[in-house]
């Protein structure tokens, strides 16, 4: 069962991770376990003042899992992860913040408002690039610096042939701001 249950959880943060879109989490009350992998495993965070996260998996006997062994050492740091992954150590979200676990930390009330105006600035932003983006940041862990300047250079070249790619130019050029179409 638990076999079965990590490869869902993993077949759904492969997606998430891989996906064009960048993925945002807003975290409300305590983000353990799964839940605070599923935390790593998104591109950008905003917590609630009043959000904790803790690893929880040795605390009862097991492993992590969710993704926390990549993406959490790749965040925080080496020790940081062995820190939290041995203790169980809950870190309240101004902790996490200045971890770089999260990216923002508001007042509950403001948390899915301050989640959905991000959303809103994404999503009318170069789509294209910011898929790019993913792609690059994915595999900059793996390849070489000079195997990433080439994926670099690809990934500009492809988005300076797209309509948000040649509207960036032009406005950069003309000094306004841009308007971008997700083309």
């Amino acid at each position: 069962y638990i076999k079965e249950l990590a490869g869902n959880l993993h077949l759904a943060i492969s997606r998430l991770a891989r996906m064009r879109a960048p993925v945002i989490a807003a975290v409300n009350g305590t983000a353990a376990g799964a839940g605070f992998s599923m935390v790593c495993a998104t591109d950008l965070a905003i917590a609630a003042e009043s959000a904790k996260f803790t690893m929880a998996y040795t605390g009862a006997g097991l492993s992590p899992d969710g993704s926390s062994s990549y993406f959490l050492p790749r965040i925080i740091g080496q020790r940081r992860t062995f820190e939290l992954m041995l203790t169980n150590r809950v870190l309240n979200s101004e902790l996490a913040l200045e971890w770089g676990l999260v990216n923002q930390v508001v007042p509950l009330d403001e948390l899915m408002p301050a989640a959905e105006k991000l959303a809103g600035q994404l999503a009318t932003g170069p789509t294209n690039a910011y898929g790019i983006v993913k792609k690059l940041l994915m595999n900059s862990a793996h390849d070489s610096l000079e195997s990433q300047m080439e994926h670099e250079t690809r990934g500009i070249a492809d988005c300076a042939r797209t309509a948000d790619g040649q509207e960036g130019i032009a406005a950069f050029l003309e000094k306004r701001r841009p308007s971008f179409t997700g083309n």
